[in-house]
């Protein structure tokens, strides 16, 4: 809703300080008396109870209902005194006529300033405090665990991987280093994985690392690969830019992660998520360039250009997938027997679908601030976070790790993109989510910026 009221507030704008000609043959009509007063009063009146009636006659937390509110009382106001003081309306709009750019440059920049507010502001109610890593009766905490932004359900159904976030630019001033863990479904135990490290072979030859370089782990993946091992990739900021390759394996009901390898990250590209072929190559989402102001990261986020793209990696080099471009491409999936890649356009507010047989896009589902997706046998599951840009400057101000602002999870059809469920969430004990990992009857969920994850049960 705030989007579609951006639009009109800007289509207003333009119109009042572009249509002076077609304003006054408007005004010459209504001052002939072609135009029946109490008519238009009339209509004023139905919009204006419409209005009201649909934002429950009541303030909200919500910047759009709060504006819908205040132009439905303005609009039954304008249909009482075109109805009761019909002379009054005409004396107004004899000066409206004669002082027609003093009146229009001034509603222009009122309806410019409404729709840039839309985009920018959407929450208005209040942000907890939630310092203390304590339940509630809707979320489950599991503390000791920072960042936890991608999750990977492990092949023995007992154990969730996690990527714990080091950061990246322009949240903060250069990239850190992050870590990775287990949560032990059984007991919800935190457990430090066992890390190996071995020969490069699944990277590239030219990529390198030693035991010391420590990780910067982001989006990962995992996959069966055709030879039966287990691999495990993920996107690394720490201490260089590069796609980390792990084989997995149990060793007395433990599991280990013994490094395979490593391909370094272009110049030009800033990754954020990957999904793997059963042959190795594997799929990269490009974020924006390294470079990028936070100035620059605002203006994307208002205005949704392009900032990125998917490449792929052939295990010699990497291409770009053609009609992947988006604002902020975010986490990615692939169904490899469709030959399907699915694309999540953080800043774009989309999800959208590309065939890699055709180079289309062949759907688009609508959603505010997607990240990670997890996608299972006939569902896709999304975290949306339900507010928008500057309604974070509270928990920024207030430099708590964790944040209460609304979320929501979206579970959607595989194929048709169609939504099936929805949970939402506000004032709760959790925030910033990421990724949304359904198991049974729990669905775990990730955050890019907190000291927890969380747990929800499905009714």
């Amino acid at each position: 809703m705030n989007e579609i009221l951006a639009i009109i507030f800007l289509l207003f704008a333009v119109i009042i300080s572009f249509s002076k000609k077609l304003m006054l043959i408007g005004f010459q009509l209504f001052f002939d008396k072609q135009i029946n007063l109490k008519l238009i009063g009339l209509l004023a009146l139905i919009i204006g109870g419409l209005l009201l009636y649909a934002v429950d006659f009541s303030w909200s937390d919500r910047i759009w209902k709060n504006t819908l509110f205040v132009f439905g009382v303005i609009s039954i106001l304008r249909g009482l005194i075109a109805i009761f003081f019909e002379n009054l309306v005409y004396k107004f709009a004899k000066i409206f006529s004669n002082n027609y750019y003093k009146f229009s440059i001034t509603l222009s920049v009122l309806f410019l300033s409404l729709a840039l507010l839309m985009v920018s502001r959407d929450y208005l109610g209040p942000v907890k405090n939630i310092d203390d890593c304590v339940s509630d009766e809707l979320i489950t905490i599991y503390c000791e665990f920072t960042n936890p932004e991608d999750i990977a359900l492990l092949p023995d159904n007992e154990f969730l991987l996690l990527s714990e976030f080091g950061g990246i630019r322009p949240y903060e001033e250069k990239d850190g280093q992050g870590a990775f863990a287990l949560l032990r479904l059984k007991d919800n135990k935190r457990i430090n994985p066992k890390i190996i490290f071995s020969n490069n072979t699944w990277g590239d030859p030219k990529c390198t690392r030693t035991p010391d370089d420590g990780f910067g782990p982001h989006g990962i993946d995992l996959v069966t690969r055709a030879d039966g091992s287990i691999q495990v990739g993920f996107v690394n900021h720490y201490p260089f830019e590069s796609i980390e390759f792990f084989e997995l394996n149990q060793n007395d009901a433990k599991w280990e992660m013994t490094w395979r390898g490593c391909v370094n990250t272009p110049e030009h590209n800033y990754f954020n998520d990957l999904s793997i072929r059963r042959d190795g190559t594997f799929y990269a989402s490009h974020m924006y360039k390294r470079s990028i102001t936070i100035n620059e990261w605002l203006s994307a986020a208002l205005f949704k250009y392009a900032t990125g793209y998917v490449v792929k990696w052939d295990k010699e080099s990497f291409t770009k997938v053609p009609n992947s471009d988006g604002s902020q491409p975010n986490g990615i999936g692939l169904d490899e027997t469709n030959e399907l890649l699915y694309i999540n356009h953080n800043l774009g507010d989309k999800l959208e679908v590309v065939d890699l047989i055709n180079n289309q896009v062949i759907g688009t589902y609508r959603i505010n601030s997607p990240d990670n997706m997890i996608i299972t046998d006939d569902s896709i599951w999304l975290t949306s976070l339900d507010h928008e840009t500057l309604d974070a400057l509270p928990c920024a101000e207030s430099g708590s790790i964790n944040c209460s602002l609304p979320f929501s999870i979206h579970e959607i059809d595989r194929v048709t993109l169609e939504r099936k469920n929805l949970y939402s969430f506000q004032e709760t004990v959790f925030g910033f989510p990421t990724t949304a990992y359904p198991i049974n009857k729990t669905v775990y969920i990730g955050s890019f910026h907190s000291d927890r994850m969380a747990s929800f049960t499905l009714d």
